[in-house]
């Protein structure tokens, strides 16, 4: 048997299309985005996974419901939907049904000219 004492660090992308405006700064417009939903914790002893993808991928299907295809800023709590707000909105909602997401990446744009923006949980516990 395998000694499996070390951290495992597991991911699941996905992706939405959704339209947004940030006044003054911008008008309607919409992007392609995708996310990277990053996640620590312990190898199962069984299966050698720390979570399950089926189980991520099922919350994940819930919170995307909500953003794809949508006009983001009519979305509660991302009334200002700029990127960095749109990652921590993520972030926070994905956090209340995955335990163990260390980070989520959100990208919109395409290969060569995308932008994006990075949040590390453990980073907004400390600061909070």
């Amino acid at each position: 048997m395998l000694l499996r004492s070390w951290m495992l660090e597991t991911f699941k992308q996905f992706t939405f299309e959704a339209a947004h405006q940030t006044p003054p700064f911008s008008g309607l417009h919409g992007h392609s985005f995708t996310v990277c939903v990053f996640m620590h914790g312990t190898p199962d002893p069984k299966f050698g996974w720390s979570h399950n993808l089926d189980h991520v991928e099922a919350a994940i299907d819930c919170i995307k419901k909500r953003v794809d295809h949508k006009y983001l800023n009519d979305v509660e709590g991302l009334e200002v939907p700029t990127l960095e707000n749109v990652t921590s909105w993520l972030l926070n909602e994905l956090s209340q049904v995955v335990p163990g997401i260390d980070r989520v990446q959100v990208r919109r744009g395409f290969e060569g000219s995308a932008e994006g923006c990075t949040i590390h949980a453990s980073r907004l516990r400390i600061a909070s």
